[in-house]
């Protein structure tokens, strides 16, 4: 060990909101200062602004910020996500502070249904490969993706958000018990088309007597309430929009279904096991990871038929008592703070026993 304690500034896009990234680089920089590490978090743009142009604003003057940033001397940057580094690591120099890329977007599936998003990847993994130090990927499947770009596998390590072992505030766990008609599903996530939020509602005709909440919100709502109207299941959907009350909704739930068509982490998926509430989701390859042994439930096929049966099988023979344990306490090895504190001070301080070769899952 080099007998210090690691230190570095963990960089957002902008302070607010809190949200997938921005929130798990709050909730690191957290544990890691519990631990004793130097860390910070710091933000290109701290009072976003409404509005196209607004927005366009904040995007020239996050770039300006990016440059003074890289240049200043001070401990290593941690990059959040691919847009923080497609705004420092042009202006970053050889003599510049170092730089560690923290990756939470990236997946194969991503880059296939986003045109524009790969086109962003294509931009930023060469900058990646020149000038980070040190690549972290948030799961395997982020991992597996930056493995594929030249002069970048080679220095990927894994270390995974950090998820509490208990329920969200506000949410029970309950013993599993088949609910013989109907039930009540959940899904969270934005309505925009990789979380492909269509085939939650094609799938619930057929699934009789069944309510669907969903929580999340988009442009595309008044497209998607039509959507329901026309499958004949308006009556049985309720959209909550960006909520807070996702802990009451998933305490009221039976089951949670997930149908994005690309999953970096999957915080729904393991906020619903730490509820002890079964998941049904589209077999990405971060679901296929999480599911059955971190995340009790089933994945499936991203067809409407598909879905539905497994939805019906979940509701009629949820997961039992024992494996929900067995998955908290495969969460509590892989997520928990000894976890995250061990993988984070091996990426910051090159001299730490085991900052080689550092996998986690």
């Amino acid at each position: 060990m080099t007998g210090r304690s690691p230190a570095a500034v963990f960089v957002l896009s902008q302070a607010t909101p809190l949200r997938g990234m921005e929130r798990a680089a709050a909730d690191t920089v957290a544990a890691l200062q519990a631990d004793g590490l130097d860390v910070s978090l710091h933000a290109l743009v701290t009072r976003p602004r409404t509005g196209r142009v607004g927005r366009l604003l904040d995007l020239a003057a996050s770039f300006a910020a990016a440059r003074r940033l890289v240049r200043q001397p001070g401990p290593p940057l941690v990059l959040v996500g691919i847009w923080v580094g497609l705004r420092v690591l042009p202006f970053r120099r050889p003599c510049d502070r170092e730089v560690v890329a923290w990756e939470h977007s990236l997946t194969r599936e991503r880059r296939a249904a986003l045109r524009s998003f790969d086109a962003v990847a294509r931009l930023v993994l060469p900058l990646y490969a020149r000038r980070a130090r040190r690549v972290v990927a948030v799961s395997a499947a982020v991992a597996t993706a930056l493995a594929e770009q030249p002069g970048v596998g080679g220095r990927v390590v894994v270390v995974a958000n950090p998820v509490g072992k208990d329920p969200l505030t506000g949410t029970g766990r309950r013993e599993p018990a088949p609910v013989p008609a109907g039930g009540r599903l959940l899904a969270v996530g934005g309505l925009e088309p990789l979380k492909n939020p269509e085939l939650a509602l094609e799938a619930l005709v057929m699934v009789p007597g069944a309510h669907l909440d969903v929580a999340g919100g988009g442009a595309r709502l008044p497209a998607l309430r039509r959507r329901a109207e026309e499958l004949g299941v308006a009556g049985r959907v309720t959209w909550h929009g960006h909520t807070d009350r996702v802990p009451e909704l998933l305490d009221a739930c039976d089951a949670v279904i997930h149908t994005s068509r690309s999953e970096t982490f999957g915080y729904a998926l393991l906020e619903a096991a730490g509820a002890h509430r079964p998941v049904v989701a589209v077999a990405t390859e971060q679901a296929r990871h999480l599911i059955p042994s971190l995340v009790p439930g089933t994945t499936t096929a991203a067809d409407a038929a598909a879905l539905a049966a497994a939805v019906r099988a979940v509701l009629a023979a949820p997961p039992p008592v024992a494996e929900f344990a067995a998955a908290d306490a495969a969460r509590e090895r892989a997520y928990g703070r000894e976890a995250l504190v061990a993988g984070w001070r091996a990426v910051l301080d090159p001299g730490e026993p085991g900052s080689r070769g550092l996998r986690a899952p």
